[in-house]
């Protein structure tokens, strides 16, 4: 696929990640684009089905939605550059059919959707020369496959569809019920049942409280110091982390033993790609995708670029940031570093993250390192940057998330300029301003 001098951008999802790629590509008269996208929508993992497992094509269900879920982040950080969410204003904090319209409404307003190939699964993607790539699809309506040729690739699958199971001493033994976060819906099939929650991540905190208003008792299994103290349903008891499985219950790493009906892994996804062939030189080791240089650019093929691989940090933005950096170095307008250079900056980048305490399955997590990482986008693409305002909600909006679980999203907010926001806490009469102060 190539038109004059235009180049080819093949876009593999239409998520939060892949509409912005979309968005920029297809308003750029240098580029012709096309979006893969496997089901009949955008909006990826916001699309709530009661389907899990596979779909009526044989493949896995992409979503991990489940019904009761409301944002975790408020809507104000929330959203794509150059498109605000249209409300609700008295709320910051919204329900995922929310988010999805919000997102389907961006498909719209930038005429996204022509772009689009629904229903097109990826089968394969191989490295050409020139730099170029050969992307094989399958139209699942009509079985029919087709073989087409890119100059780029824009990888923009998500990163919550490929849960982690952990591999606890007797699992196999347990004879209960065992089901994964991914798989989870609604809390009716936990009624009356005595549950033992593993992981105590947003979801696994969120699921937590909200089995336990069905549940006859649920025991939250983690390591985090930081939930400790957090006021919990009075059937739900925090317990430390799992030693072992026996037929009908759970030893803890203390030597406690409950008797429970059901285990749920709320343990987290890895990052999976079965469509990217060996030749692309991209491989997945411990939880970790590499080799990558700043955790977006395929540095064995650099016109293959992925977006949203980076974790605990402000997705919309990101996304909408790293898309522009992709666009700037395969429009020509800028070079990237010599191969031996990215793989240095990584190298350092690695050896800097486990430094700083993070575990070998944990670098491409951001957290308080996010700012400097939008910079260095931004520096070396020459973009305008995040606003740090966004950063600071982001960061308060945690800590309170910690500290008041039950109440947190009551909280409101609104983005002042790039530096100052408002929020106004339950029960409190005037909102407070505040001011960025990141520290990394």
């Amino acid at each position: 696929m190539k038109i004059g001098n235009k180049k080819s951008i093949a876009i593999i999802g239409c998520g939060a990640a892949g509409l912005p790629a979309l968005r920029h590509f297809s308003e750029d008269e240098s580029f012709t684009c096309v979006a893969f996208e496997q089901t009949d929508s955008v909006g990826g993992t916001w699309v709530y089905t009661d389907q899990i497992g596979t779909d009526q094509y044989g493949l896995p269900v992409h979503s991990s939605m489940y019904k009761s879920l409301r944002t975790n982040l408020p809507k104000e950080i929330m959203e794509l550059p150059g498109f605000p969410h249209k409300g609700p204003e008295d709320k910051s904090y919204v329900a995922a059919n929310e988010m999805l319209k919000y997102l389907e409404d961006y498909a719209q307003h930038f005429g996204l959707t022509k772009h689009i190939k629904f229903h097109h699964h990826v089968k394969e993607v191989y490295p050409l020369e020139g730099d170029r790539w050969r992307v094989t699809v399958v139209n699942l309506q009509s079985q029919l496959t087709k073989t087409l040729e890119f100059d780029g690739v824009i990888v923009c699958i998500g990163n919550y569809s490929n849960p982690v199971i952990p591999d606890v001493p007797g699992i196999r033994k347990f004879q209960g019920m065992k089901i994964h976060s991914h798989d989870y819906r609604d809390s009716s099939i936990f009624k009356d049942k005595s549950t033992v929650v593993i992981g105590c991540g947003p979801s696994g905190l969120d699921i937590s409280f909200d089995i336990a208003k069905v549940a006859s008792k649920v025991y939250l299994s983690h390591h985090n110091q930081r939930v400790k103290n957090m006021k919990c349903p009075s059937n739900m008891v925090q317990k430390v982390d799992l030693q072992e499985m026996v037929e009908n219950g759970v030893i803890f790493n203390d030597g406690s033993y409950e008797e429970v009906d059901c285990v749920l892994y709320c343990t987290g996804y890895t990052y999976k790609y079965p469509f990217l062939s060996p030749e692309c030189g991209i491989r997945v080791e411990n939880n970790n995708v590499k080799p990558l240089f700043m955790h977006t650019v395929n540095i064995e093929h650099p016109t293959m670029f992925f977006v949203g691989i980076p974790t605990n940090t402000t997705g919309f933005c990101m996304y909408d940031l790293q898309v522009r950096f992709a666009k700037t170095f395969l429009s020509g307008r800028k070079r990237l570093p010599s191969k031996e250079d990215m793989l240095e900056d990584t190298r350092k980048d690695v050896e800097s993250r486990l430094e700083s305490g993070l575990r070998p399955k944990e670098l491409h997590m951001m957290g308080r390192k996010s700012k400097d990482y939008f910079d260095s986008l931004s520096d070396l693409a020459g973009l305008e940057p995040i606003a740090p305002v966004v950063l600071q909600i982001y960061f308060d909006g945690f800590d309170r998330f910690m500290c008041d679980f039950s109440h947190f999203r009551e909280d409101k907010y609104k983005l002042l300029d790039n530096e100052h926001y408002m929020v106004q806490f339950p029960n409190e009469v005037h909102p407070i301003m505040k001011k960025q102060e990141i520290v990394s």
